[in-house]
């Protein structure tokens, strides 16, 4: 099954060129025109990827894009587009969970291979647990691998389950699996967004923090998950 892409941008031309060359390279399409369209045919169509526009009426891709990553049921890649190109834009645009960006004017090539990348990273899991392990623990946390579940136990309680998107799961996965060790960023991109990723690399640092939040009892103070400057991230038990 051809992967689906939801197209959202007030200009009406802009969506037909891009849905034309989406269709062209092979994905199926739905669009829509204003913000609040863009979440009812994204929660109806349930498509794997969402060019959104920032400037769009009734509600900003901004809101969009909140709204969307506050979902626990639905994870679709996003691809935000910015006509300003400022860096306060792209920041905001990972801040709020979007995948990668592109400022306008940029090319329909760029943008198909922005897509298949996208979609290549969200639908795969380049993680492998090379030991063998099925169950991951470190403090108060454990790791699930066959179930995709991650629990943790704080003062005594009994075990809460932590609901992670596929990304913050593979990237707890990750820095579990090496344990007490420093990971370069560089191979934390490659072990769960894959070899091909060519995004803004604050995306991993944007995880990072959900991930903290998720996981950590005071995520401005993380106790686990720790930044080893110039290098990377590692996990402590």
């Amino acid at each position: 099954m051809n992967s689906k892409v939801l197209i959202v941008d007030d200009e009406r031309m802009l969506v037909e060129t891009i849905e034309y060359n989406l269709q062209k390279a092979g994905f199926e399409t739905v669009c829509a025109f204003d913000g609040e369209s863009a979440l009812s045919v994204a929660r109806e169509h349930k498509p794997d990827l969402i060019v959104l526009d920032l400037m769009l009426p009734k509600l900003s891709g901004w809101e969009v894009c909140r709204a969307l990553r506050q979902e626990t049921s639905y994870h679709p890649a996003i691809l935000m587009l910015t006509a300003r190109g400022e860096e306060s834009d792209k920041v905001i645009g990972l801040e709020l969970g979007a995948d990668d960006y592109l400022v306008k004017p940029f090319s329909m090539r760029e943008l198909v291979a922005r897509v298949r990348a996208l979609l290549r990273r969200s639908q795969s899991t380049p993680v492998s647990v090379s030991d063998g392990e099925t169950t991951l623990h470190g403090g108060p946390i454990s790791l699930d691998v066959a179930r995709h579940e991650v629990r943790t136990q704080r003062n005594g309680d009994a075990s809460a389950e932590v609901r992670l998107s596929l990304k913050e799961f593979e990237l707890l996965r990750a820095l579990m699996t090496q344990k007490g060790k420093a990971v370069p960023r560089e191979s934390l991109l490659e072990r769960v967004w894959g070899d091909d990723f060519f995004g803004d690399e604050r995306t991993l640092d944007v995880h990072i923090r959900w991930l903290r939040e998720k996981i950590e009892l005071t995520p401005s103070q993380p106790e686990h998950i720790l930044t080893v400057r110039g290098v990377g991230y590692k996990f402590k038990e």
